[in-house]
């Protein structure tokens, strides 16, 4: 067997989850330009509980080529145990703390310490290709008008120790994410039935948004199969075209043949509502994060980051992120209840 022959090894954070486990799904499937198909080793806090037994039955190929093992992106060392041999990785970061309500804005930088622990354990192992789901830099975005988006802050700030530490990064920026719109904050159910859009944006404003598994798990099995020398050092932007508060809820009635409408609350409201998901230490986040979604330039792309002319995803991958419609048809989902 040759040496491109040889199994190659990629790493998924975050295994079950959305993100990564729409990678496990697109690495097992694709068709590698190597001659041997992927080998993927996912990472999970519990490899026994019941979630990870299912999703390990559910998706284990003939070959066995799906392992799932234990690792915290809090604990280093079960970091470079979950690396040790691999090729890859892709790794993401949450806002979230697992078990933990955060209290404080500056609990917020706990992301940082995850995003510096897998970049250390890839050095110390020697990986050869870490694709990273990053995010824009918003305190320069905004030209310094909000300074509290910390998860977007912070994975940036993660991105930019990794291009430092690690010669072969590739990095991919989702949009808001779809599955999002199950959360009261988005979308809720009103009285009489109707589907109520309710981000706290205009309703001429555009935004791109992301199917975090099936987007984000097509775009991560592309890179590995291009390889790092075709695509190190570059980013991805996973965006579906520019679409409207209004046409979303005027696409998700031709589509589902319920009646919708986008009437947004307030940014306030619209940070209140994210509490629960992260903790009081999300709030302002949240609330910045949609003020600044309702202004930002229509003649920009990537939350207002980049000029429209950047993406180059599709000529360099020849992939495209879901539209809202392409979303709803796959996904089926017909509102909150």
């Amino acid at each position: 067997m040759s040496a491109s022959a040889a199994p190659r090894t990629v790493v998924v954070v975050g295994a079950t989850g959305n993100q990564g486990g729409g990678v496990v799904r697109a690495l097992l499937g694709s068709k590698t330009t190597y001659e041997s198909p992927w080998l993927v080793r996912g990472i999970t806090r519990d490899p026994n509980s019941a979630k990870a037994k299912s999703f390990l039955a559910d998706h284990q190929t003939i070959d066995n080529r799906l392992t799932l093992v234990a690792g915290h992106v809090y604990d280093a060392a079960s970091l470079r145990d979950a690396f040790a041999g691999a090729y890859g990785v892709f790794a993401i970061t949450s806002e979230s703390y697992p078990g933990r309500v955060l209290e404080k804005e500056e609990e917020m930088q706990h992301e940082i310490e995850a995003g510096r622990n897998m970049i250390l354990a890839a050095e110390e192992c020697g990986v050869k290709h870490f694709v990273f789901s990053s995010l824009p830099d918003m305190v320069k975005t905004t030209g310094g008008r909000f300074l509290n988006i910390h998860h977007m802050n912070n994975k940036h700030a993660i991105e930019q120790m990794a291009r430092e530490k690690l010669s072969g990064l590739t990095c991919l920026i989702p949009g808001f994410f779809y599955t999002n719109l199950r959360r009261p904050q988005y979308c809720q159910r009103r009285a009489d039935g109707v589907v109520r859009f309710c981000a706290p944006i205009p309703g001429g404003q555009v935004a791109q948004w992301t199917d975090p598994t099936h987007d984000m798990g097509i775009f991560a099995a592309r890179v590995f199969d291009m390889g790092v020398e075709k695509t190190r050092g570059k980013t991805y932007l996973v965006l579906s075209p520019r679409i409207t508060a209004d046409d979303m809820a005027k696409t998700f009635t031709r589509v589902t043949g319920q009646p919708a409408i986008h009437d947004p609350i307030s940014a306030e409201e619209f940070g209140e509502l994210t509490v629960p998901f992260v903790g009081p230490a999300f709030k302002e986040d949240a609330k910045q994060m949609m003020e600044w979604a309702a202004v930002m330039p229509a003649d920009k792309i990537c939350y207002g980051a980049m000029d429209a002319d950047h993406n180059d995803s599709f000529k360099e991958l020849g992939l495209e992120a879901t539209s809202f419609e392409g979303w709803l048809c796959r996904s089926g989902w017909t509102g909150p209840e």
